[in-house]
């Protein structure tokens, strides 16, 4: 489970940052809007992997707890 978390985590922050420089590089190619929109689809990766991340941990830990009793 925990190497499904770290993946996920990683993927996300990945993915983000590649779908900003796609963008970037269709509305100008000329410019450094790639650049711009690859930082900060790597931060909204970075963000959004931790809020995932927390979402599955909390998961995990109620479904441990019911398991337990």
């Amino acid at each position: 489970m925990t190497y499904m978390m770290v993946m996920q985590f990683i993927v996300t922050i990945i993915g983000m940052a590649i779908f900003g420089y796609f963008i970037g590089n269709k509305i100008d190619e000329t410019s450094n809007l790639s650049l711009i929109l690859t930082a900060v689809g790597l931060a909204l990766g970075v963000i959004i992997g931790f809020m995932t991340l927390l979402q599955l941990m909390r998961s995990e830990d109620r479904y441990e707890r019911r398991t337990r009793h």
